[in-house]
């Protein structure tokens, strides 16, 4: 399969984006990586197709982390991304079956700026929230767009649709007497025929920049998505030693001369001994 991307477009009087994302293989990947079953799995996805698109917002250096600590019903989802394309997520727990109707609890956006040191973070709060509402609040909220996203029922695809700030300074008068299109107007104008396209499920994304630009789509850029994990045998190491004490690593050992650790985004172990840990506390 192709690699995953995300495709980036304005409409040809420059008053809407559109960035469409073609997210087949990262969902086979995601899939083989992480153990959620059945319902469990249709949230999953449909929160990596909602989340994504996000990707677009980021610059050369940027990185983000999205949060959602659920408290009915119980569960943790993260997904961090950089400017770069690279992913990696998780949902917890791993047994989580649902695909909640509603979400109460909290979303937190973490976004971190190349050359600072201290990320800028906001958190929203929800209240039986439905789980297709959660980026717009994002986006409007964080972003301060006016955005909505468009997800695909047959194949990994999803769109992402925001409305440009207007250069008028009558922009409200404007949309009021009908001169300048809402974003409602934009997605029911549109939604048509991004579904058909979606619903084609292409893999080669060059056919999806074909298809929208004999739509009077001009095509901006285009990024690759993929999963990647920063994860290393020295990390977890230094979370070990994080404990800080040999009577700590002790009770985390319990008897044994070696554990294995295992990664929650990518799930590779690494086996570490204790004497290995004993002996850099000793240095």
């Amino acid at each position: 399969m192709k690699e995953s991307k995300l495709l980036s477009f304005i409409d040809k009087d420059k008053t809407y984006t559109i960035h469409f994302f073609e997210g087949q293989k990262l969902i086979h990947d995601l899939a083989i990586i992480h153990d959620v079953k059945n319902s469990g799995f249709a949230y999953f996805r449909d929160s990596i197709l909602s989340f994504v698109p996000l990707n677009a917002f980021l610059k050369a250096g940027e990185n983000f982390g999205l949060y959602i600590d659920s408290e009915a019903p119980y569960f943790k989802f993260k997904v961090e991304m950089n400017e770069a394309g690279f992913l990696r997520t998780l949902l917890l727990p791993e047994t989580f079956s649902e695909n909640p109707s509603e979400i109460t609890g909290q979303v937190r956006l973490s976004k971190i700026f190349l050359g600072q040191s201290q990320p800028y973070n906001s958190i929203i709060e929800l209240n039986k929230t439905v789980p297709k509402d959660i980026t717009t609040k994002i986006l409007k909220t964080s972003y301060q767009l006016n955005s909505e996203v468009i997800l695909c029922e047959n194949s990994d695809q999803s769109v992402l649709i925001s409305k440009l700030p207007s250069a008028h300074v009558d922009k409200v008068d404007k949309e009021k007497n009908g001169e300048e299109l809402t974003l409602s107007e934009i997605i029911l104008k549109n939604k048509s025929f991004l579904n058909d396209v979606m619903n084609k499920g292409h893999e080669n994304t060059d056919d999806v920049v074909k298809e929208l630009e004999a739509h009077d789509y001009e095509y901006l850029m285009g990024k690759q998505i993929e999963f990647k994990c920063n994860c290393s045998r020295d990390r977890m190491v230094d979370s070990l030693l994080a404990l800080g004490t040999q009577t700590s690593l002790e009770e985390v050992f319990n008897g044994d001369e070696s554990i294995e650790t295992r990664c929650d985004y990518c799930k590779t172990y690494y086996k570490i001994t204790q004497k290995e840990l004993l002996d850099i506390i000793k240095q």
